[in-house]
């Protein structure tokens, strides 16, 4: 399932840069976590309350940077995770450009759901992903005002 989505944040491109490539600050943002560790080329492992539908549970996922370019602030990031049955895994590209004082992040994900929760209509799936992600980055939105 392709995926993908911008987001305006009130500061230069290198402050959004700096903040949204360091995985100690972007990872406290997410909704659900309940614990997270941060270890070598920026892995993270973590522990996420989830709920996609009438599906709902604890994950267990992990996020590494395949590929990172902070001259163009771009960077490509795996990401995986199993509970509730299922499982998921994610390539994701972000980018972040200049739009005057302030900067736009976009994102692309290609996803792969396995599970009851990969047996969901897309719409739904959509939905719900969009309305995390969205959580997300009005937090690291609030951090960066």
């Amino acid at each position: 399932m392709q995926m993908q989505g911008k987001f305006l944040l009130p500061s230069g491109v290198d402050k959004v840069w700096g903040y949204v490539s360091d995985p100690s600050k972007v990872i406290e943002c997410v909704p659900g976590l309940k614990t997270y560790t941060v270890g070598e080329n920026k892995r993270i492992s973590a522990t996420v309350q989830v709920s996609i539908g009438f599906i709902r549970g604890t994950f267990q996922t992990q996020t590494k940077v395949v590929k990172e370019d902070p001259a163009t602030h771009t960077a490509t990031l795996e990401l995986s995770g199993t509970g509730a049955g299922s499982g998921f895994s994610a390539l994701v590209n972000i980018a972040a450009a200049a739009v005057g004082t302030e900067s736009e992040l976009a994102w692309d994900a290609n996803v792969n759901i396995s599970g009851p929760l990969g047996g969901l209509a897309k719409p739904l799936i959509e939905g719900n992903v969009k309305k995390i992600i969205g959580q997300l980055f009005d937090c690291v939105k609030a951090k960066l005002s």
